[in-house]
Formats: structure tokens, C-alpha cells, sequence
């Protein structure tokens, strides 16, 4: 039971809003494919030996379309971790490729490529699975947990790499499956993992501008024909036929896509001619908050503290020097974790404790205090005003928050709640509130 419920609090890991897979296309042409990573990308099979992986499947379709310049998987090898994967991409490592035979570097072929596969990641949490001699699989949540946080962040590495290296190249990131659908006891907890992963995942893929294909469904629906051997945790052929159907169409797509030019933003549920869709977009220009998936901006729902910090720390262009300190942010992406380390560094943001309250929603007055933390961050100086801001409902708070309201007052960042006289302190900040704020902070004071 215990387990259960380290895996539920887990699952319902708060998600921060990710741009859409910002694909590129290649404009019909045959496409020069390259495959990375561990022994699903390699083809490695049920019994043990190399078959026809996805890969190798997904590579004939392209090529019996006409789609395929070339293809190679040379790079997977069967039990990488996405640690071992970053370092041949940061040591420029040589290997023969699948197609030629020839020693090329994963850089040129990286540079070269038009579609990237990408699957990887499963090594990293399975060690921390155990069998004992009786075949009982067991794990431990709190390592599994750890490899989770590590594995994402070397994946975030890998995909800022790869687009470091190919800016144009079109990436597919394949998620996460239950290798073990014969052992029925952890079945629940086991499928909930999978749902972790590939949450976090799918998270990072996006932030990367990464296209995340989902794999668990597919080969639960037929685990007798796609995951048949107990004693071994890869797919059939059929299961690979099954998995390369996942990337047929997207990849398909994404190949005869022809790149759009950039548009500007435009949120569909903010009224054009009002002064929230002009901060909005400023916000979203400065590349301070970004808009959803629908094309809305949300302008009413409450930001929470988490939310608010990741936009501070993106506006002051902080780096964190160590890793987050607070015990409730291990489950969130690796960035957002980045980023609460950096603004806590800082001393914009403090916890209670080991805790950071991620989730909660931030209040205008708590919001105003991380603000003045930040100016004094980036200009080093203190601020001490003359004379408190005179709203009529700030005279009970501290000193400590009547400074902080009243140097948004005295800065023009901030005013109060229209002809009332009063600032709302105890009133969550609210995302049209928070562009407004942001957009003045970053004009007045960071420009």
C-alpha cells in the first residue's frame, strides 16, 4: 500500500504549460533518418537476438514511399542509458553505420539527419527493478524516483544537443511501455510507472519542440503476440510493426510538411482591442509566459508559485549552480526544478523548510515581495521608500510587504484594484495580472 501511494502522490505531478512540437518539415523530400539509442532502437527482439526493430520498419515505409536519402541506427545499442547517450554526443564519438558499414561521427550524422528516433530512458529505471531467485520483481520507490529526475535531465540534455547541432532536423521521441505485463501482482503499480514516465517525458519532448509517440496502449492490447516471453522485456516483431505504426503517420507528415512562416501570437479568448491582449503579448514576446495549445491565453486563471518563480527566473536570465533543494519539486520537470534552484539562489524565493508548496496559488501580495527580491537581485541595490503606498488595505501587513507594494506603486509596475483604493493583497494573482506586471518590471527595470 505504501508503494501504491508513493506512486499515486507521483502521478498527479503538476504539469507547467509546454510549447506545441514546433516540427519543421521537409518539404516532401527523401528524408536521411537516424536512429538513436538502447536496444529497442536497435531491433533487439524476444529471444535475445536482433530482429527488425521499429526502426528498420519505419525506414522501409519511408523508403517504399520514396521518402528514404538514407538511414542508420548504428548509434543504438542495446543497454544504453540516456547518460551514455549524451556522452557520445558530447565526445563526438565514431561507429559504423547500419547502412555502410563506414565509421562516421554521431555529430555529422546528427547534422546530416532530417528525422531522428529517439527511444531511451528504460535502462536508466529498470536497475532499480529486482528479481530475487524466486522471480519476484521488486522495487524500491525513492531510487526509483531519483532515476526518474536523472534520466529526464539527461534526456533535456540530449534533445538541447541535437538541436543545438540541427536546428531543422525533425525529432521523435518514442514513450514508455510495461516490459513486464506478465507479472500481475504489481501490474497497477507497474503501469502507473509507465504513466509517469511518459508524462514527464512527453513534458520535456514538448518543451524541446520534440514530438513524443506513445507506445503503452498499442502493445497492451496484445501483450500474448507483442510482448510474448516472461523471461524477456522486448517486443516481437509484431510489437515493433506495432510501435513503428505509431511513427508512421506523424513522421509521414512532418516529411511532406512545409514550413510556415512565423506568426505572431494571437489569443483567441482576450479581446483584441483591450489592455490585457497587449501585455499578453508583450509577455509572450519577451518570452516571459507562454500561451496554450488552443491558441488561448487564460486570462483569469490563478498563477501558483511555481509558475511565478520559473517567469522571474527566465526574465533575470538566472542559472542555478546547484540542484533544487526542496523535496516536492523532485517530480517536475528537470527545468522547472533548474529554476526554483536558480531563484532560490537568489533569495527571490524561500521555502518552509524541504518545502517548496509548488501547487499553491501566489496572492498579489506575495507576488509584489518576490518582485522587489528581484530588482534588488539584478541592480544591487536596496529599496527603502519615503512613504508607504496608500492603499487602505495593506496597514496590517508587515513592513517587510508594505515596502514590497509599495515599490511596485512607486515603480509604475503595479497598481491597485481600479478606483477602490486597495491593492487586493490576499487576492491570487491572476494570469492577465501577472503580463501586466511582468511586462512593466522587464520594460522599467531589466530593459
Amino acid at each position: 500500500m505504501k508503494l501504491f501511494k508513493f506512486l499515486a502522490v507521483l502521478f498527479l505531478t503538476f504539469q507547467l504549460v509546454s510549447p506545441a512540437a514546433a516540427m519543421t518539415g521537409n518539404r516532401g523530400e527523401p528524408a536521411h533518418y537516424l536512429a538513436l539509442g538502447d536496444s529497442l532502437a536497435a531491433g533487439m527482439i524476444e529471444t535475445g537476438g536482433i530482429g527488425t526493430g521499429y526502426a528498420d520498419v519505419l525506414a522501409q515505409t519511408l523508403k517504399e514511399a520514396g521518402l528514404l536519402a538514407s538511414y542508420n541506427k548504428g548509434f543504438a545499442v542495446p543497454g544504453y542509458t540516456t547518460e551514455q547517450v549524451l556522452d557520445e554526443l558530447n565526445k563526438d564519438v565514431k561507429k559504423p553505420s547500419s547502412e555502410t558499414g563506414e565509421k562516421v561521427s554521431i555529430v555529422d550524422e546528427v547534422k546530416k539527419a532530417d528525422v531522428i528516433t529517439i527511444s531511451v530512458g528504460a535502462n536508466d529505471v529498470l536497475k532499480n527493478l529486482k528479481r530475487d531467485d524466486t522471480g519476484k520483481l521488486s522495487f524500491d520507490p525513492a531510487e526509483v524516483q531519483k532515476g526518474i529526475v536523472k534520466m529526464v535531465g539527461n534526456y533535456d540534455a540530449i534533445l538541447k544537443h541535437i538541436t543545438q547541432l540541427n536546428p531543422t532536423a525533425d525529432v521523435f521521441v518514442m514513450g514508455y511501455y510495461n516490459p513486464f505485463p506478465h507479472v500481475t501482482e504489481l501490474a497497477v503499480q507497474l503501469n502507473m510507472l509507465v504513466g509517469i514516465l511518459d508524462t514527464q517525458v512527453n513534458q520535456m519532448t514538448e518543451k524541446n519542440g520534440a514530438y513524443f509517440v506513445k507506445v503503452a496502449d498499442i502493445l497492451a492490447s496484445d501483450t500474448a503476440a507483442y510482448l510474448p516471453n516472461p523471461e524477456n522485456i522486448h517486443p516481437s516483431e509484431e510489437g515493433y510493426k506495432a510501435i513503428a505504426e505509431q511513427f508512421t503517420k506523424p513522421v509521414l507528415e512532418y516529411i511532406n510538411l512545409v514550413p510556415l512562416p512565423e506568426v505572431k501570437m494571437d489569443f483567441t479568448d482576450i479581446p483584441k482591442d483591450s489592455e490585457s491582449y497587449g501585455y499578453a503579448v508583450k509577455a509572450a514576446e519577451y518570452g516571459l509566459m507562454n500561451g496554450y495549445k488552443d491558441g488561448t491565453f487564460k486570462p483569469y486563471n490563478p498563477l501558483t508559485r511555481v509558475q511565478m518563480t520559473s517567469i522571474l527566473t527566465r526574465a533575470l536570465e538566472l542559472e542555478a549552480t546547484s540542484p533544487v533543494k526542496f523535496t516536492d519539486l523532485l517530480t517536475y520537470p528537470a527545468e522547472t526544478q533548474q529554476e526554483v534552484a536558480a531563484a532560490a539562489e537568489a533569495g527571490i524565493v524561500k521555502g518552509i523548510g524541504q518545502l517548496f508548496k509548488p501547487a499553491d496559488r501566489i496572492t498579489r501580495a506575495q507576488m509584489a515581495l518576490m518582485i522587489q527580491r528581484a530588482y534588488e537581485k539584478e541592480t544591487g541595490k536596496s529599496y527603502k521608500p519615503a512613504k508607504t503606498a496608500p492603499f487602505t488595505d495593506i496597514s496590517t501587513y508587515s513592513s517587510e510587504y508594505k515596502e514590497a507594494i509599495t515599490f511596485l506603486y512607486d515603480k509604475q509596475i503595479a497598481s491597485g484594484v481600479g478606483s477602490t483604493g486597495k491593492f487586493n493583497p490576499t487576492g491570487y494573482l491572476t494570469r492577465a495580472q501577472a503580463a501586466k506586471i511582468i511586462s512593466n518590471f522587464y520594460e522599467q527595470i531589466l530593459q
